[in-house]
């Protein structure tokens, strides 16, 4: 079961399909392909916790609001920094 966390403002969402991409690594399938079978995007309500949505091919993906990391305490150079 595919499960994919979304942000608390979040109403669409776009992801793959975990079953789908495995299925097609065991296929033999080139990447490209993979990824366009595997696909899956969508809505979710904004005052959803928990939502679940399907691939093309059935497979039940669950969709679940997550809050934001706090911020880091101490800043680590390894890490992307975006600053506005």
């Amino acid at each position: 079961m595919t499960t994919v966390w979304v942000s608390p403002s979040a109403t669409a969402f776009s992801c793959l399909c975990e079953t789908c991409m495995e299925g097609a690594r065991r296929s033999g399938m080139l990447f490209s392909d993979a990824l366009m079978v595997s696909s899956v995007r969508g809505s979710i309500a904004a005052d959803a916790e928990i939502a679940v949505a399907r691939c093309v091919s059935g497979h039940e993906i669950t969709l679940r609001r997550i809050e934001r990391p706090p911020a880091l305490r101490r800043p680590d150079d390894r890490q992307l920094q975006i600053t506005v």
